[in-house]
């Protein structure tokens, strides 16, 4: 079924032991038939206006998936990679149209892939939103847009994607992000980076490492978010903690488009932090059928420049954010639903007048899960 030859019984123990970054599926015509039913079931729930129904359904269809990628998906959950994400090739994608040149249009939320994405992320966790960001949608078009190609947003491209966590600015932020490859750019130029912790840390003088842990950096509310509330000027959370958690293995939150340190010696160790990032990425060329999942907690990841030609056929991909704990988040989330919907001005409002309780999102420490 898959290039991974385990035996059943030993196949989530080698995985976690071995801490796989990548596996190649080769799907037969009958696995791929039962793969798309099982997706198109999920569709039957429209992802924007019934996104729990789509996620129940797609739980449901786990056990469509070949046992040992639902093995390995579940490793990489609970142990990591030494990468920091896990790769997986030979998906289907099924019918891909022309690629859209507005991510407000949703086209992807109404695909096939999109099912067989949801199904895939039901195995790490819970989907959801953030409703200043194209509404909450849970399955978002990662697509170049005309005017944006130099903004450090997922809609740019002739310019470098800056390593980063996502979303940075909130303890709401993905325990995992997914990326589902529908169309490559059109050079194969377009690389997605990972930057591990693993692999950053023995680069980091102790001094650095220390100051990381403290509470003496500020970093700004994505421009997405922004635009979605009708915002130009920055809106900024602090202070936050870079590094925080077990010091072998620290969970890490800085955007090096964002975020900034709010003193001299806390700049020169995210400037260390950052030539770290830089010195250990890895560059994965995702191409159609590739389904990248990232340890949003000890991974930094970017993205390279390309060029886009808005004639149908640029880079595409579907992105899902994913939490292991949505209760986490049940302040914030109104009705119980999927999308978190934040007033980050009025909180910005009330650090001005000195209050000293602010969103939870932005300056509550982050729960070790």
């Amino acid at each position: 079924m898959t290039e991974l030859t385990r035996t059943r019984q030993d196949d989530f123990a080698s995985a976690a032991r071995r801490r796989i970054s990548q596996m190649t599926l080769s799907l037969s015509p009958g696995e791929i038939k039962r793969i798309r039913q099982a997706a198109l079931a999920c569709l039957a729930f429209d992802v924007v206006g019934d996104a729990d129904g789509f996620v129940a359904e797609a739980q449901r269809h786990i056990s469509v998936l070949p046992d040992d990628l639902v093995d390995c998906l579940r490793a990489f959950r609970r142990h990591g990679s030494a990468t920091g994400g896990l790769l997986i090739r030979g998906l289907p994608t099924f019918e891909v149209p022309r690629t859209p040149d507005d991510p407000h249009l949703a086209i992807g939320t109404r695909m096939t892939a999109a099912g067989l994405l949801g199904i895939i992320s039901a195995v790490v966790g819970d989907q959801y939103g953030f409703r200043p960001e194209l509404n909450g949608r849970i399955i978002q078009d990662i697509i170049p847009v005309s005017g944006f190609e130099e903004t450090q947003q997922s809609i740019s491209s002739t310019t470098e994607l800056y390593t980063h966590v996502e979303l940075a600015f909130t303890d709401d932020r993905a325990d995992h992000l997914a990326l589902f490859c529908l169309r490559a750019d059109h050079d194969r130029v377009a690389g997605t980076t990972l930057s591990p912790i693993e692999a950053m840390l023995p680069l980091l003088s102790e001094t650095a490492i220390g100051v990381l842990g403290q509470a003496r950096y500020k970093t700004t509310v994505d421009s997405s978010f922004l635009r979605g509330i009708g915002r130009k000027d920055p809106i900024y959370a602090q202070p936050i903690r870079v590094f925080a958690g077990h010091p072998d293995r620290p969970r890490i939150r800085a955007d090096f488009a964002e975020t900034t340190g709010t003193d001299g010696e806390a700049q020169a160790a995210l400037d260390e932090l950052r030539r770290a990032a830089s010195r250990v990425a890895i560059m994965i060329l995702l191409e159609p059928g590739d389904l990248l999942l990232i340890d949003n907690h000890h991974a930094f990841h970017g993205r390279t420049p390309f060029r886009a030609r808005w004639d149908g056929k640029d880079r595409w991909l579907l992105r899902t954010s994913l939490t292991r704990d949505l209760s986490r988040s049940a302040a914030r989330r109104p009705g119980d639903g999927r999308v978190i919907d934040i007033d980050f001005s009025a909180a910005e409002s009330a650090r001005g007048k000195g209050e000293v309780q602010i969103m939870n999102s932005i300056t509550s420490p982050t729960v070790e899960p």
